[in-house]
């Protein structure tokens, strides 16, 4: 599904990005796994997937903030492959508090991780990509960023941005043959839904059709689908990944 192609995969160190570099090792992809910095749990992980699914599997260290660490990142994929097929914009972080309480700086740093560095990153990869006039971009947003919840300003408007930009990037780069698209997940058992409180949980599960939350792996799936070629016609488009809660009006 994924034989032979180069692919860079941000947020790997847990949760979606970890099952997304399961799913692509499996579908024998070269996988760059990028992650903060290197811990002794995230180094075991990626061993253990490169040996299970005899993968090749990169481990990459900077912080998608770091403009210099990205471009510095980014050529070495490139310098080494030639090439980068796929770019997988995971990197994340969560943020919740009511309107008047949310500073600015939290404001920042949500836009600066969730949004800015994905449009960063994308600028970086899709020049690559343009020079074989093939590739695909997968933007992780959230259902946080359709619709407007309370204590969700920062978070929620980082991830509006990022379905916004999915639609730019698609509409300026297919022409190029690069594809892109937006997965949103709801409420999948991953930190962010364990931090949440039990009140809170047990409405998201009755407002959701399927009774349940999502695990990270079905998050992957999807991705792995709009990355590979099983998805050629398919670009500007957000799918949506939360047992079926969206659309009954959760």
């Amino acid at each position: 599904m994924l034989k032979d192609k180069i692919a860079v995969i941000t947020g790997t160190n847990r949760g979606i990005g970890l099952a997304t570099v399961e799913k692509f090792a499996e579908h024998h992809a070269c996988v760059w796994a990028c992650a903060r910095q290197a811990t002794d749990t995230f180094e075991k992980n990626i061993n253990e997937l490169s040996e299970k699914y005899e993968a090749e599997i990169h481990p990459l260290y900077f912080d998608v903030t770091d403009t210099d660490a990205v471009k510095k990142a980014i050529k070495t994929v490139g310098d080494q492959h030639k090439r980068i097929d796929i770019l997988v914009n995971n990197a994340g972080i969560s943020a919740e508090q009511l309107f008047h309480m949310t500073s600015i700086k939290m404001i920042e740093d949500s836009m600066h991780t969730n949004f800015i560095s994905q449009v960063n990153l994308a600028q970086m990869v899709s020049r690559y990509m343009m020079r074989k006039k093939a590739g695909s971009i997968v933007n992780v947003a959230s259902v946080a960023g359709m619709e407007a919840e309370e204590g969700g300003l920062a978070y929620g408007s980082s991830k509006a941005a990022v379905l916004f930009s999915t639609q730019t990037m698609a509409l300026e780069l297919g022409k190029y043959g690069i594809r892109v698209n937006a997965v949103s997940p709801g409420f999948i058992d991953t930190d962010m839904w364990r931090g949440r409180k039990d009140d809170l949980k047990e409405k998201i599960l009755r407002e959701t059709p399927l009774r349940r939350q999502g695990r990270p792996e079905e998050v992957a799936h999807t991705i792995l689908f709009l990355a590979s070629d099983m998805a050629s016609f398919i670009t500007g488009q957000n799918i949506v990944v939360d047992g079926g809660r969206k659309s009954m009006g959760g």
